[in-house]
Formats: C-alpha cells, structure tokens, sequence
C-alpha cells in the first residue's frame, strides 16, 4: 500500500492511475483494437485467410494486426529486454483469451508453446512467448514441452514467403504422442504462417486431432 502511494501506477494509454498489477485501465482496454470473436476463428476471415498459409490448423486467434502500440510493446520486450511491457502484454493476452473461451466451442486438451531455436534462446535469455502467454494459458489447459526444436533455422524475417516454408520444413518434432487431442500451439507474431503450419504438421503427425494457432498479432500485408 505504501510503494502504491508513493508511486503510483499509470495507464499505459490515457494515463488515468490505476492498481499497480493493471498496465491498461478497462476503458482503454475496451477501446484497444482487438481482433473481434463474433465468429470464435480468424481463418474464417477472408483478408486473413489469403494473408496465412495455414493449411494444417483448424483455428487460429490472436489479439490484434501486428502494428501500433501492439507492436510497440511486443517487439521492445523481445528485443530489447525492456520487461515492463511484459505485463502489458499479459494483460491484453489475457484478456482477448477471456473472450475467446465465452464464445469459442473449441475444447483444448493441451497448449504447446512454440520453441526458440537454442542460439536464440541461448543469446535472449528467456522464451517471450512463454513469459507473456503462460498466466493466460493455464486458466485454459494444460502447458506441455513436448514440441522440441531439431533444425538450426535461418531468422524467417530475413526471408521471402517461399524461402520461409523450406527454412522451417522439418524443423519440428513432438516427443510424445497425441493422439487425440485438441491441441494448441502459441507463437508472439504470425507472419505468413509458415513457422506455426510446420509445427501444426509435427503436432498432427503425432497424433494429434485438432490444432489451433494461438498467436499474439498478425502481420498485415502492408508489413510483410
């Protein structure tokens, strides 16, 4: 109580004083532009199924386009370690999960969080995915590690949409059956999809019943 009124917490948008634990004030928050979930998956999208090649999931969510205040605050916490946004980011995540569990009839049975490759984690130092997905996801299902990394792949971002699907082919593997189950996989930006389709292909190959891409933004056209 004594750190709260000596310094007070602000929201991250308008600046109104809010609880430390908040970073977004709820009217902010209800103004925040994320995706809607009239429909409960995004592939149902036009615009964003010709943007996604993503043949192998059955379902994909995220919170918004990968631009603005979102990219902002996601690519200074991936990049620059600059962690105060990591509970920004957990806030807006956590949020759009909330809908998405009022309106989706999917029923996971467990959520894999995509890997680092071991020089990335290596030089990084933490999985962002993991830091900002996990509070969300364990009101949701169950956290395996089963989906491992087994090829050294080239960054995706230096490449084009035909160079990404050969860069990540077989990068993938599940050490554990699935056999099954609805299974989530969880990735901080989707591109053209060629990263999580490849790990959706290694999850089915396992067994798996259903896939869902989960994702934090979307990269627009525009961007790409």
């Amino acid at each position: 109580m004594i750190m709260e009124w000596l310094f007070p917490s602000q929201c991250v948008c308008c600046q109104t004083f809010t609880s430390r634990r908040t970073k977004i004030c709820e009217f902010c928050l209800d103004d925040f532009p994320f995706f809607a979930l009239e429909q409960s998956n995004l592939l149902l999208r036009p615009d964003i199924a010709r943007l996604m090649n993503l043949p192998h999931c059955d379902g994909l969510i995220a919170c918004g386009w990968y631009q603005g205040a979102l990219k902002v605050w996601l690519s200074d916490y991936k990049f620059h370690r600059r962690t105060h946004h990591k509970a920004i980011l957990q806030q807006l995540i956590t949020h759009q999960m909330q809908r998405f569990c009022q309106t989706s009839n999917f029923s996971p049975d467990l959520c894999l969080i995509m890997p680092l490759t071991y020089r990335r984690y290596f030089w990084r130092g933490y999985n962002q995915v993991s830091q900002t997905w996990r509070p969300a996801l364990e009101n949701i299902a169950p956290i395996n590690s089963c989906l491992m990394r087994v090829k050294q792949t080239k960054p995706q971002s230096e490449l084009n949409r035909r160079q990404r699907r050969n860069n990540i082919k077989g990068a993938f593997c599940v050490t554990q059956s699935l056999r099954g189950k609805n299974v989530i996989v969880v990735d901080d930006v989707i591109t053209t999809g060629s990263t999580m389709d490849e790990a959706a292909r290694a999850c089915l190959e396992a067994g798996a019943a259903k896939v869902w891409a989960f994702a934090t933004a979307l990269t627009p056209l525009f961007s790409k």
